[in-house]
């Protein structure tokens, strides 16, 4: 009678040839894994950006007074306030705004380029805006996309896209 050998285990040069594959495997994906993680913090930004703008306009209607949001492109934060002054010119006025809540976007997250005259939307109590526009967030670290932040002035509706949109000039 033949005695038999068991081989069902592996050998240490099959375990080092998997060590390997997922080495190089994992070596190509972290790339990539890096560029989605910048893209869900930009589409995290615009989301909260977008919170915020149908707060001020939720404020505004509710409130019976005018809400806004202002961009501050150079400092890479947004504030909404409650605009107490200068009520017909719809602007940002920090002395006098006192009630306000500055929002700071994401590390790596900036503001491409916004076209809100004096870079302040501001919302009626009819829940209008005072102007249609767009604001555009990236991500600098590797533009890969955008997103877009649109509001149309008539009826205040606020609404989020994605993709290339304006022109991308370097940032803010």
């Amino acid at each position: 009678m033949k005695m038999r050998r068991n081989d069902k285990g592996i050998t240490m040069m099959e375990m080092m040839i998997v060590a390997v594959i997922i080495g190089i495997v994992s070596t190509l994906a972290i790339p990539r894994f890096v560029q989605v993680i910048h893209k869900l913090k930009l589409k995290n930004a615009g989301r909260d950006m977008i919170s915020s703008l149908r707060l001020a306009r939720s404020n505004a209607v509710s409130q019976r007074c005018q809400f806004g949001v202002y961009f501050n492109l150079n400092e890479s934060e947004y504030v909404l306030f409650k605009d107490l002054a200068n009520l017909g010119s719809f602007t940002y006025d920090a002395g006098s705004d006192s009630e306000a809540v500055t929002r700071i976007l994401p590390t790596k997250v900036n503001f491409g380029y916004t076209n809100f005259p004096n870079f302040a939307v501001v919302f009626k109590p009819d829940g209008s805006a005072s102007s249609s526009g767009l604001v555009e967030l990236y991500c600098y670290e590797d533009y890969s996309g955008s997103y877009t932040v649109d509001v149309l002035g008539s009826t205040g509706r606020v609404k989020l896209i994605s993709g290339y949109v304006g022109q991308y000039d370097g940032g803010g």
